[in-house]
């Protein structure tokens, strides 16, 4: 988002009100203290230095330091904020959340709904001033599958795209490396359904008809970075120079763990043209305090409200008619890896489930910013299903729970590590979760706070024991959330989760053309993930939005929940007029 996410959108503003990690759908990323999640009180979290607005200059907080840029290995939602920026991808959303042309100038589908063919608009460049082409974009789909590129979201078009699951074989079939290698790499890539037919058409073939398929290709994931710069090594997106797109913008500067500046790109055509601003300023701020502070001093423009500042936010004169309600599009939760004992064993995760009150948690803890929930796919997405409550707070039954899981009274358990992003707000928010688990199960959690940047790398590369993320929708569609835990997915990957029967589920409605029937296996699919317990749902986000009455176009009725930043795609409209 794949955060925060909050895809990511709001989910990056509500993430300051929140403060947990949130993947991009995702997805992901960290921001200042609004959603359970990172960063020490060393970790770098300075305010910014200017103070007053300036006309045509946007200031925003994006939380924690992007851990990775590159279009086809990001998922955190604060990486997915910055990709935007930079690049356009074949399409793009409208308001209503219905994806349209971006790069694309259009796009016929076959008869059989099998065969998308997409018309680059004729003057597409980068910002560089050289040509956008159909080459482009076939490179980086294919980089996407490429096995060695590995990135968070290569699961997501597995058995979707014609060649994909076959050339992504580590991803989609959970082959080894050393497996994968033995394939005939060059062939697969060959036959990978994604082709240039010349410099302005390229042709995506699909396994079977798949109804959000013009969404997908509205994500980053296909963004074309070009083969010249991801030459330029592992880490080329971590300077400017090298991080040349076509999107609406151009990174200028990038002052690491502070601030990254953003200007217009002269050569950018697409729906979200022509910008009227003339700079986007990033500041990265860990520290929730520390971001409601800078805004109350003028020096942030679009702020989430977290739970501490509620009072002040809702008792202050000024700040109260500044707040904009947004709906949420993320759900958090605590993640088991279930390679690590004690969460091999399905009861005790159950276990742990029951003994969680998420009322409390959002009343006592959020201030009753965002929802309770007990399952995936939160409220206002396609799939909700509010009666899927299968473990509702009961702490008798969670002991006795644990105790058929083999571990009476927490005896023999062994030591249990809760890994969040750690900052001030978030200390506390979690000595909370550690005392629940204390008094329902008798048990003691350990805490273990670590860097925003840091967490957000740990839970891509090798996931804790424990730990709270969130994910936030990429698209308003059950498969981009049930089909992330399927076998080797990318939420399930995680947790080291697999269960054939869901893998089933949905493989079928993956591809099933009746909405009803398609729905059905969802919803089944989704209620087999809420009965593994591989995580337990906890929060679904959603309140004031804090933004200065000098910052134009972005109003209730010009966001949408899939904004990557509030007004992103009403972006030929948002101005800042001081």
């Amino acid at each position: 988002m794949n955060l925060l996410r909050w895809r990511h959108p709001f989910a990056l503003a509500l993430l300051f009100g929140i403060l947990l990690p949130i993947l991009a759908a995702c997805g992901g990323g960290s921001a200042p203290d609004t959603q359970p999640t990172t960063a020490p009180a060393a970790q770098p979290t300075a305010a910014p230095v200017v103070g007053t607005a300036q006309p045509g200059v946007l200031r925003l907080v994006t939380g924690s330091e992007p851990d990775n840029i590159d279009p086809q290995k990001a998922s955190f939602v604060n990486e997915i904020q910055f990709i935007m920026m930079a690049y356009q991808a074949l399409m793009t959303f409208d308001l209503d959340m219905n994806p349209i042309p971006g790069a694309a100038e259009k796009v016929d589908v076959s008869e059989d709904g099998k065969v998308y063919t997409f018309t680059l608009r004729r003057d597409g460049k980068y910002s560089d001033g050289t040509p956008l082409t159909a080459y482009n974009f076939e490179y980086a789909w294919k980089r996407l599958a490429d096995p060695e590129t590995a990135g968070e979201y290569q699961s997501l078009p597995c058995g979707i795209i014609k060649g994909y699951s076959e050339y992504s074989a580590a991803a989609c079939q959970g082959l080894s490396m050393e497996e994968v290698m033995k394939l005939d790499l060059d062939k697969l890539r060959d036959e990978f359904g994604v082709k240039a037919l010349d410099d302005y058409t390229l042709q995506i073939e699909l396994v079977a008809p798949a109804p959000y398929f013009l969404s997908m290709a509205a994500l980053w994931i296909g963004a074309p970075v070009r083969e010249e710069d991801v030459a330029k090594g592992d880490d080329w997106w971590y300077y400017p120079e090298n991080y040349v797109g076509n999107g609406p913008f151009v990174l200028k500067e990038w002052e690491h763990d502070s601030k990254a500046v953003w200007e217009p790109n002269p050569y950018y055509v697409g729906p979200l043209g022509p910008v009227k601003l003339k700079r986007v300023e990033y500041y990265m701020i860990t520290d929730g305090q520390v971001a409601f502070q800078a805004y109350q001093n003028g020096e942030i423009d679009i702020l989430g409200v977290g739970a501490e500042d509620l009072a002040t936010v809702k008792s202050d004169p000024v700040l109260s008619k500044q707040t904009i309600d947004v709906p949420g599009s993320c759900t958090f939760y605590f993640g088991f890896n279930l390679a690590k004992p004690p969460f091999d064993n399905k009861l005790v995760r159950q276990a742990f489930a029951q003994a969680l009150d998420r009322e409390a948690y959002v009343r006592d803890v959020f201030q009753g910013l965002g929802t309770p929930t007990y399952s995936f796919i939160p409220p206002g997405f396609p799939g909700y299903q509010p009666d899927l409550r299968l473990w509702e707070f009961n702490p008798e039954k969670a002991k006795q729970t644990l105790a058929e899981a083999g571990y009476p009274n927490g005896q023999g358990l062994p030591e249990i590590r809760l890994t969040y992003s750690g900052t001030a707000r978030n200390n506390a928010r979690f000595e909370w979760v550690a005392n629940q688990f204390k008094q329902n199960l008798g048990i003691d959690v350990i805490l273990d706070p670590i860097d925003p940047t840091a967490f957000a790398a740990a839970t891509k590369d090798n996931p804790p024991q424990m730990f709270s993320l969130g994910w936030c929708a990429d698209y308003p569609d059950p498969q981009n959330w049930i089909s992330l835990f399927q076998t080797n997915g990318l939420l399930s990957a995680r947790v080291n989760y697999s269960n054939p029967q869901l893998d089933e589920l949905v493989r079928q409605a993956d591809v099933e053309q009746d909405p009803v029937r398609r729905a059905e296996l969802y919803a089944q699919a989704q209620r087999i993930l809420v009965e593994d317990a591989p995580v337990v749902f906890m929060l679904n986000n959603g309140g004031p939005v804090l933004v200065k009455p000098y910052v134009k176009g972005v109003t209730p009725d010009t966001i949408t929940p899939i904004d990557y930043w509030l007004g992103f795609f009403n972006l030929p409209n948002v101005d800042v007029q001081p």
